[in-house]
């Protein structure tokens, strides 16, 4: 089964400097050699500054800067790598309702896997996502009914371990 990790650890993305790392970390070209991004309600030319911008405007430029999400799959789990960015694009597509949403398909590895970054501010009311369980458990539900469109496999392991790949 898939794993889905989150590696907003307590203390972590805090920094007004984690949207740039996190994000720069993400959308390194040595790990997405094929481009496999996208995002929504986000200038892909500016990504880190929108992100800014959305927090600036509501005054929430404090607290935790954006959340990390990484979807990882095993040997067969996927067709390929080109599958992975179909099932996070619609992940984004849901997120990016109310958050501005950025992945990238990491190709350096065995076993592809996805990294989701959103903003924490919404860009519709400025409300902060908090990670609640009850927040948790909803993106949970959504990402499991995409993995059934796209595979057998309906369910996901929750994985709640702090990672920080840096």
């Amino acid at each position: 089964m898939p794993i889905f990790k989150t590696a907003n650890g307590k203390g972590k993305y805090r920094d007004l400097k984690s949207k740039e790392q996190v994000i720069g970390y993400v959308m390194n070209p040595e790990k997405t050699p094929h481009k496999l991004y996208g995002g929504a309600g986000i200038d892909f030319d500016n990504i880190v500054e929108s992100m800014n911008e959305v927090s600036d405007k509501f005054n929430k430029s404090d607290g935790v800067q954006c959340r990390h999400y990484i979807v990882s799959f095993q040997h067969g789990e996927v067709s390929s790598y080109k599958q992975a960015a179909n099932i996070a694009d619609e992940f984004a597509e849901y997120l990016g309702r109310e958050y501005q949403t950025v992945y990238a398909v990491h190709e350096n590895t065995a076993n592809p896997h996805i990294h989701i970054v959103t903003n924490s501010v919404s860009y519709i009311d400025g409300h902060r996502y908090y990670g609640t369980k009850k927040e948790h458990m909803k993106m949970m539900n959504e990402m499991n009914g995409i993995l059934a469109r796209h595979r057998s496999t309906k369910h996901i392991y929750l994985i709640h371990k702090n990672i920080f790949h840096h």
